[in-house]
């Protein structure tokens, strides 16, 4: 079988893999990143196989089918990013096990896992994380220039002066540029493992650093310690930015230069492609269709096209709602009608585990939703709008004449414009601004459900 029918083999096997992948690039509810990753992981591998030779056998790696068993074993209650990662591997594999020079490094596996729609789960679960590091960070660089600043969680405390670290800025996106930009330079180079590693170690130090930068610089400016004209208040802050994701990306791109063997491997290279060549050979003979490990690939692989069919997902769409208390008879001390969910408010009710209702009061929209226990289906309402093709422009948190924050964004979209401000809380009082924040609170035990989430949406 050639290189081509195995990969068209493991597409086919993964059919609720790359359904997924495809929704989520038509739906738009996660950044379109991973085509950049995936485009950048086809061109090099591409060139390095019109530079070498053309490849002439392919061998059937372990680990492929140790990865394909596991995805259909697991198939039924995994998450889908979670399938989509062993089918990755498996693929992965299959390509390292091709002749060639096409055996896959650590930047080119980086390329291949960072081809998912990863973006929104790295934000869920890794946005607050970041904020209280960069937090921790930003504090004492702010007191050395003469203005003592403590990190309380994810908000910056100068004098009277608090200024949140917000969702937007907890520097996830910069983090994958940065990672992005390092695996495509390790793998372009051709670095060895441990330098690769150091690459990418110095794209997340650089990314970190750059962040850091971002929100020691935006603090002056939300305290008024350098002031600015109003106008001019969205282009800093993506002018800040910029520059911040400029200094880690040319960090990174620096040490890759540095540690980059292109120069001292030169001579060498030949020798070790003609070794390689020399074992694609022998490799080329291995793969017949009566070779145990291509009978444990086609038995598997049927495994895997078959489970996803018979099996549904349990996931955590199974929240007990046995207690659920029942409605608030009014919201913000003002009665409400309740709605019939409008085009806007579909995303928000699919796969949602919990009670969820929609509200009218007048022009202003309220969606309610009640989670019993932390899950990842609770979902940020600018990921919903996003998925309906809005435009999100964040703005600054939000505090109400009672003393509640919540998150600030307008969503726009053919001319039409709406405000959309969002809070989880629980009966004790506690508040969030980001589903990222509440969920390791809760995770980590320091708040007890259940939990009530209000999204207010208004039309400008």
């Amino acid at each position: 079988m050639t290189i081509p029918g195995l990969l068209a083999l493991f597409v086919s096997v993964f059919w609720p893999v790359s359904i997924w992948y495809f929704e989520r690039l038509l739906d738009k509810s996660d950044e379109p990143l991973g085509v950049l990753s995936l485009i950048a992981f086809i061109a090099i591998s591409f060139s390095r196989r019109t530079a070498g030779s053309a490849s002439s056998g392919i061998a059937v790696p372990i680990a492929s089918i140790v990865c394909t068993l596991i995805y259909a074993i697991s198939y039924p209650f995994a998450p889908k990013l979670l399938s989509a990662v062993f089918a990755v591997m498996a693929i992965g594999f299959m390509i390292s096990g091709t002749s060639g020079r096409n055996k896959l490094d650590l930047g080119g596996w980086l390329l291949l896992l960072f081809s998912l729609p990863i973006v929104s789960s790295l934000n869920f679960y890794s946005g607050y994380p970041l904020r209280l590091v960069v937090g921790q960070m930003a504090a004492p660089l702010i007191s050395m220039v003469g203005f003592p600043t403590v990190a309380d969680g994810t908000t910056l405390i100068w004098a009277e002066h608090m200024v949140q670290i917000d969702a937007p800025c907890s520097g996830i996106k910069m983090l994958w540029f940065a990672l992005f930009i390092g695996a495509v330079l390790a793998s372009m180079l051709e670095l060895k493992f441990t330098r690769s590693a150091i690459v990418l170690t110095s794209a997340v130090v650089a990314a970190l650093a750059g962040n850091v930068l971002r929100i020691t610089s935006l603090f002056f400016i939300e305290t008024g310690i350098v002031s600015i004209d109003h106008s001019l208040d969205q282009f800093v802050h993506q002018a800040i930015g910029a520059i911040a994701f400029a200094i880690s990306a040319g960090l990174t791109v620096l040490v890759a230069l540095n540690l980059s063997q292109k120069s001292s491997a030169g001579a060498h290279e030949k020798n070790e492609e003609a070794s390689r060549q020399s074992a694609d050979g022998q490799v080329s003979k291995s793969l017949t269709f009566k070779s145990p490990r291509f009978v444990a690939l086609i038995i598997v692989s049927l495994l895997a096209a078959i489970v996803p069919a018979v099996a549904s997902r349990t996931g955590d769409t199974t929240i007990s709602t046995q207690d659920f208390p029942g409605w608030p008879a009014q919201y913000d001390g003002v009665g409400y009608q309740p709605v019939p969910p409008s085009k806007a408010d579909i995303a928000f009710y699919q796969e949602f585990p919990g009670k969820i209702q929609c509200v009218s009061q007048g022009q202003r929209r309220v969606i309610m939703r009640w989670v019993a226990k932390p899950t990842r289906q609770l979902h940020p309402s600018s990921d919903c709008f996003r998925g309906l093709g809005y435009q999100i422009n964040w703005q600054p948190l939000v505090t109400d004449a009672t003393g509640v924050r919540r998150s600030w964004f307008i969503a726009e979209k053919d001319g039409k414009r709406f405000s959309v401000k969002e809070r989880i809380y629980d009966k004790g009082g506690k508040n969030w601004t980001d589903i990222s924040s509440w969920y390791w609170s809760a995770l980590l035990g320091k708040t007890k459900g259940p939990w009530w989430s209000d999204v207010e949406i208004v039309p400008i």
